[in-house]
């Protein structure tokens, strides 16, 4: 009887984990930034980041780990963590290295930042609140941590944000203020300066590493042992802080209640030899195996008919793959995780989204004293509709995009396949509707891009609103909507409507900020409408032909061909042609002017049919240019910032 109540009470132990353990989404960017090229190096982040990525990891997130960032790099691994962020119960980030504030922003430096001119902030630095804001669109709970409070390393001073010319006029980092269920940590106190210490770990870093590890523990309380720890290992001199609007726990590091194992007898001691042929033929069986999981469809059963069933055997996570999670229906897995027989036909792989090399699970199989290795082998693998109609910049897609004239015309059927296969992803109904609508099948189109805004694809509402654009009342409504939720097309189309008052009333100082967010996720229309507002000087905005410089340069550097034509270099050659640089560099145009040239005198042409008007030249979303002027044309939807098709 005795017996009977312990397993009944051990059995409702497991339902109440199980129930608490529910396979919540968390995902972790964190970056180090120490070899600069322009400044100093810094001993620590690349350090610290190899330190927490593994906290993070322990505790069951799904990490993106990057070390040594360009400002480029950065873009492309923020994208491809949003993508894994988007519907997230939890997305963090943490960063350590370089960063301060101008005017109350605060910005993280990249490693190729000179910040020598006054327009290079807005296009070398990453802005915090730009983080945030796309993190609030996309997950339940944000959590920003920040290492980064060094001293301002650069000469210059003063920088371009928004309309204005700002000085720098302090140390550390601003404080920020968050939205609901948001913290902000800080390795120190708003204004102050953080330490290296004199270890490999900075003192926050060290010190957070080590607390969030501790189970079943509130992040708050993780923060404040943190602050206690730095507090000592610096004598006073550096006080961790936080800014927290956290409505729910938020809890790194779960206890893991496992079964408790039955006590061995007689029958089993007699079942040792066979119990360690069964693990020999299980490990046997599980070895060697190479599984292709698709990206972004969310986790993968792997189906490995694990051989073996019995209660006495257990497997341990000898090794976990370095990117992508581990996960079970009721619960996540981490690399300290344990999986009975009976579990292992039920686990589950979710890959990192732009991470193509494969990744191995390593396994430790064992049954009693009997023990053997097995290796699987998971190897990511892109739908074909995602290579063949996946858009750039789009922050729920999976690949860098392709443009509207280069999709092919296999991409309706590779999409019509992955629709049905895949019938809840709404990224794959979208791509079938650009496909759709590039062979001209525009109702068809409608249709499916309606269907995956219906279903929470943020860039179809952008699309809709192209195709309703002759209604600039209700194509704005659309902009406005995907702008709230951070997509990049939309900011951009929607920020020129505000700034010059395109069928709705202006607002140039939210007009030019949503077109500065845009730009600051790569958008190269963006950084082109910006260059020409800079150049002419409208609407309050100061004439700035350095700033608009700044900008067609960074647009240049993102491989549009628009940029180089405007600054008379050739574009970039085929992407199977690879780039080959000349002995002489090309001259390069550092400063813009405009040359007026009188118009000749008029002539009287001979009579002749009146020609038809000229198609305009497309831009890279396949529409006409905009010349910066404040027609009333509605505006176009530009992109990833490539001209050329395969």
């Amino acid at each position: 009887m005795l017996r009977c109540c312990a397993l009944l009470a051990a059995m409702i132990l497991v339902g109440l984990t199980t129930f608490e353990a529910h396979a919540d989404r968390r995902v972790a960017l964190v970056i180090g930034n120490s070899q600069y090229r322009e400044i100093p190096a810094l001993k620590n982040p690349d350090k610290d980041a190899e330190d927490v990525s593994k906290t993070f990891r322990l505790a069951g997130f799904e990490v993106f780990a990057a070390k040594d960032l360009t400002r480029l790099q950065f873009e492309e691994k923020f994208r491809n963590y949003l993508a894994a962020a988007d519907g997230a119960d939890l997305a963090v980030v943490y960063y350590s290295g370089h960063g301060f504030q101008i005017g109350g922003e605060n910005f993280l430096i990249p490693v190729d930042a000179s910040l020598k001119d006054a327009a290079d902030m807005e296009v070398q630095a990453i802005k915090v609140d730009d983080i945030l804001r796309q993190l609030r669109s996309r997950s339940k709970i944000q959590m920003i941590i920040l290492d980064a409070c060094r001293n301002d390393p650069f000469p210059r001073k003063d920088y371009w944000l928004r309309d204005q010319l700002i000085v720098a006029d302090g140390t550390g980092l601003a404080q920020v203020t968050g939205s609901q269920n948001t913290l902000i940590a800080f390795a120190t106190e708003p204004g102050a300066v953080a330490y290296d210490g004199s270890g490999d770990l900075s003192p926050f870093s060290s010190a957070f590493s080590r607390r969030a590890l501790t189970p079943n523990q509130e992040i708050r309380s993780v923060m404040a042992a943190v602050r206690r720890d730095v507090v000592k290992a610096t004598n006073g001199k550096q006080v961790p802080w936080e800014n927290s609007s956290l409505l729910d726990d938020v809890v790194l590091m779960r206890g893991t209640e496992q079964p408790a194992a039955a006590a061995p007898d007689a029958e089993q001691d007699q079942q040792t030899a066979e119990r360690g042929i069964e693990v020999a033929a299980a490990a046997e069986a599980m070895g060697n195996r190479d599984i292709r999981v698709p990206v972004g469809v969310g986790p993968v059963p792997l189906k490995l008919d694990f051989p073996a069933k019995g209660a006495a055997i257990s497997l341990k996570l000898a090794s976990y793959p370095a990117t992508g999670t581990l996960s079970l229906p009721d619960r996540g897995l981490s690399p300290q995780s344990t999986l009975t027989a009976a579990e292992v036909d039920k686990l589950r792989y979710e890959p990192q989204v732009g991470s193509a090399a494969p990744a191995d699970i390593g396994f430790e199989i064992r049954a009693g004293n009997a023990a053997r290795q097995a290796t699987v082998r998971l190897s990511p693998n892109v739908d074909p509709c995602d290579q063949a109609a996946g858009e750039p910049l789009d922050l729920q897609g999976v690949v860098p995009g392709r443009l509207p004239n280069e999709i092919g015309s296999g991409a309706v059927e590779a999409c019509e396949t992955a629709v049905k296969s895949y019938p809840d992803i709404a990224r794959f109904r979208y791509e079938l509707g650009r496909a759709l609508l590039t062979s001209g099948r525009v109702d068809e189109a409608r249709q499916a891009i309606q269907e995956a805004a219906d279903k929470g694809h943020i860039r179809a509402l952008f699309t809709l609103g192209s195709i309703a654009s002759v209604d600039l009342s209700k194509a704005n409504d659309l902009y406005s909507k995907a702008s709230d939720k951070g997509d990049p097309y939309a900011m951009a189309v929607w920020g020129r409507a505000l700034f010059d008052g395109l069928g709705v009333q202006r607002d140039t100082g939210k007009g030019l900020d949503l077109l500065l967010q845009a730009a600051a996720m790569g958008h190269v229309d963006a950084m082109k409408n910006l260059a020409m507002i800079f150049k002419e000087g409208r609407n309050g905005v100061p004439t700035d032909p350095d700033r608009a410089l700044a900008f067609l340069k960074a647009g240049m550097e993102r491989q549009d061909v628009y940029s180089m034509g405007i600054l008379g270099l050739p574009s970039r050659p085929a992407r199977s042609t690879p780039v080959v640089l000349a002995c002489k560099a090309p001259k390069v145009i550092t400063k813009i002017k405009e040359v007026r040239v009188p118009a000749p005198k008029p002539k009287t042409p001979p009579k002749a049919p009146v020609p038809q008007p000229a198609d305009p030249v497309p831009t890279d979303s396949g529409r006409a240019p905009w010349t910066g002027s404040n027609s009333s044309d509605h505006p176009g939807n530009g992109g990833g910032g490539k001209g050329n098709s395969d």
